[in-house]
This record gives C-alpha cells, structure tokens and sequence, in this order.
C-alpha cells in the first residue's frame, strides 16, 4: 500500500504495480486499476474547465459515481456527499447549507450541472484532449453529513489526509492484499461505507465489488463471491439470518453502530473474522476496533484518544476532521487544541483497550447506520399539532415515538396520520415505525431532562 497522502499517488501507484488488475466490477462490467486511472485523470481536467469550488454528487454507486467522485477531488475542488434517497426538499436544504456550485447526480447521467441540477450545456462532454493532469494539484476535501447533539445533518470537512490515515490504520489491524475481493453494498455518501468498503480496499490493491440495490443485497455475496463483507449491524444481521454468506468469505468489517454480542458471537462461531469499528464521522470512522468477545477495542493510536475526568471519550491525531463546514463556533465548541469531544463516555482498561460505557445520549445511533439529533427530533415532534409533549428513542428495534397529546380523549389514529406525513418529510432514514400516547406528562428527572428508563416502562 502506498504511503502517499494523494488519491493521485495511490491511483498511480496501483495503475503502475497492478494495471491489469480489476480496480472495480459493477454488475458484468469489469475495470482495471489502469483504466480507472485515466478515466480519473480525465474527468479531473473536465471539471478543472469549471470556477466553482464545490460539487455535489447523489445516486446509487456504480463506476461512474467512483470516477466522478475520484475525479472531483483530484480536480482541487471539495466533494459534498448527499444521500440520493432524501426527499428533494432535504436535499436541497443540504446542498445550499454547504454553497454548492454543481453537482453530478445520477438522473442527468452524472453530467456536470447546476446547483438546481439542470445540465450545463458545455459540460456534455469530457473533451480534454491535448490537456495534461498536473500531479502537484492541491486535492478537495470531502463533506459529509452527519447528526449532532444539535442538528439533524451537520456537514463535516475532511481531508483526503484524514481519510488516508483511517485506511492506514484499518489496514495495520485488518489483512487486505491484491487478492481480496470487497463487496460495497453499504451507502458511500457516508464515512464508513466510502472509507471502508472503496478507499481503503484499493489503497490495498484489491477488487471491488458494487452492489446492485437492495433488491439484490441477500444475492450479491454468492454473485460476486467476496472475500471481505463491510456493512451496518442491520445489514450483517439480515445476511446472517437468510444464509447470506458465500463460502469465499473470510471477513466481516461492521460498522456505523455497535455490533450486538450475539451476532458477533453467531459471525465468530461461523469461522468469520469479525471486526467491529468505533469512530465517527468526526473522527474520520477511526478511533477503535473490536476483535474480541468482550466487547473492547484495540486502540488504532493509543496516544491519540484519552479520557477527561468526568469519563468522556476525547481524540486528537490525524484522523481529527477538518471541522464543521462554516460553523466556527461549533466547531470551536467540540474541538478544542485538536482534540474532538465525542459526547460519548468509557474508560481504558488494564489491557490499554477502549471501553464503551456510554454514547453520547444526545444522539440515537440506529443499527442501519444512521444518526438522529434526539434534541432536534424531540422538537419536530412536540410541534406537530395537538402535540403536548414528544419523545424519540429506539426501543424494540423500532424508532419510536412516545407523545402526550393536549387533548387527553384523541385517539392513537389521529397522531398515527400526522407521524406519516412527518415520515414524508423526512425519508426512510428516520421514519418512526411505532408511536405510543401518554396520558400523563413524560417522566422527568430533578434536573428537569426526559427519564429515558421511565419512558421504557412507559412503552412496555
């Protein structure tokens, strides 16, 4: 693996060492590491004829939103990365919260448009000839979104020098050679399932294999038979359960969440190679890894992550984002002299390993992946109409919704209408799937904040 801090040196390396290799296979098309290179190269100079800073990409993975994601960055602009399933007004929201001045979207075949999307006349095609890629170009940061104590999506810059420092360090704990073969079936607008299941495999040289959609996700393992498995708790889970694992397999990379103790166990006793990673996107994905069946995790740099004295969790290093895309007072808040406050709290143990006792209470971290601002949710909820009081919390596998109505004789149907159109909204990302009605006001604590284990009994 190349120790360059470039996605260009590290394409070019892998062009030179392996160009016949396959970089990527998509379905039946196969592309070697040469021709990813140049594909690469060529879309940089495309998108260099172009002023503005910031592009945005949403649609389903597939080569072309590789290349243009590759392509982007190396053309010295920053990448914003926007779930393709949010609802448009989500998504536009985002968009205009980073100042993006293109994107590149599936519905327009990944042709260079405007911020409203609409084609650029003279980005339809690629004409670079006679243009030479210049290797010395300063590379784009990516922004990616991600729920905090106080915002549902919260942009996060990252450098390609943070990102490259997570695939170092996964690597120096995880084999991954030319031979393996990944399966990316998780979304890669997020960190875990870009870094994990794109950059870091081809750091290492190896093949990478596309999923083909969820219709397709319990069929994609025997299709292209991986030897390395990266996915949510949720997405490993489901696999599990209808035979999903080819006999190729050899490694399941689980993160976004907490991997619960029985799958880990039913991964384990299956003969699997099971890792589960702690970080955020903050953090680059990179803080911990778990290996064991205590739950514990070995540190990727013991001298970056410490404890405060009051238990939470504090990191420093390179793997440290850039910060919160034009929040300074944000950022300011939550790094402070390089070290990121986390929000969650554990300890170090007499092994030197990470132990979790608490996440961030302030954020509900689902098992698909996903990040819900409890703060904000609780807000949205208490103001849909007729609503007293509302609280979310993930209980039973369900998000569920507990509400006090204002009128104590409205029925379970009216607020089950409201919480659909509120789903509507929001996408199915964080869709509340059950909702309880309270006649009494919610249990508080002395401090005035929500009881959470009085709401549990609340619930049951």
């Amino acid at each position: 693996m190349t120790d360059k801090n470039t996605f260009y040196n590290m394409l070019e390396t892998n062009a030179k060492e392996r160009p016949d290799a396959v970089a990527v296979v998509y379905d039946t098309m196969t592309v070697t590491y040469a021709k990813l290179f140049e594909d690469v190269k060529k879309k940089a100079l495309h998108l260099q004829k172009f002023e503005g800073r910031r592009i945005a990409i949403f649609g389903p993975a597939s080569y072309r939103w590789i290349v243009n994601m590759y392509g982007t960055i190396l053309a010295g602009k920053d990448l914003v990365l926007v779930d393709f399933f949010l609802p448009h007004d989500s998504r536009v929201d985002l968009l205009k919260k980073t100042d993006v001045s293109y994107t590149l979207t599936s519905t327009n075949q990944y042709i260079l448009s405007d911020k409203d999307s609409i084609i650029i006349g003279s980005a339809e095609r690629d004409d670079v000839d006679g243009m030479i890629y210049d290797e010395n170009t300063r590379e784009g940061n990516i922004i990616m979104f991600t729920a905090t104590a106080h915002e549902c999506d919260k942009p996060v810059v990252l450098s390609v020098e943070n990102i490259l420092n997570t695939t170092r360090a996964i690597s120096s704990r995880v084999e991954c050679n030319d031979e393996e073969i990944v399966l990316a079936q998780i979304p890669l607008h997020n960190e875990f399932g870009l870094i994990y299941s794109l950059i870091w495999p081809m750091t290492c040289g190896a093949k990478v294999c596309i999923g083909r959609g969820l219709r397709h996700i319990d069929a994609d393992t025997y299709y292209y038979n991986p030897s390395i498995l990266v996915g949510t708790p949720s997405m490993v889970d489901y696999l599990r359960s209808v035979n999903g694992f080819n006999r190729e397999l050899k490694t399941v990379i689980i993160g976004g969440a907490s991997c619960p103790f029985r799958l880990f166990e039913n991964l384990c006793d299956n003969d699997l190679n099971v890792y589960n990673i702690y970080g955020m996107t903050e953090t680059s994905g990179c803080v911990g890894i778990n290996e064991l069946y205590d739950g514990s995790y070995t540190l990727f740099d013991d001298s970056a992550v410490s404890i405060a004295d009051d238990g939470e969790i504090l990191v420093s290093g390179e793997c440290v984002m850039q910060g919160y895309y034009n929040d300074e007072a944000e950022t300011k808040r939550v790094l402070r002299d390089g070290v990121y406050h986390t929000g969650d709290y554990g300890r170090i143990n007499s092994s030197g390993r990470l132990v979790l006792n608490r996440r961030n209470p302030d954020i509900i971290l689902l098992p698909t992946g996903e990040k819900i601002s409890r703060i904000r949710t609780n807000e949205q909820i208490t103001a849909i109409n007729g609503v007293a009081e509302g609280f979310i919390t993930f209980y039973d596998n369900r998000l569920t919704a507990v509400i006090v109505p204002i009128d104590k004789s409205a029925t379970e149907d009216v607020f089950k209408r409201r919480i659909d159109k509120y789903n509507e909204k929001k996408g199915y990302r964080w869709e509340i799937q059950k909702i309880i009605l309270s006649r009494e006001p919610l249990p508080r604590r002395a401090d005035g904040s929500i009881d959470e284990e009085k709401i549990y009994d609340i619930i049951k």
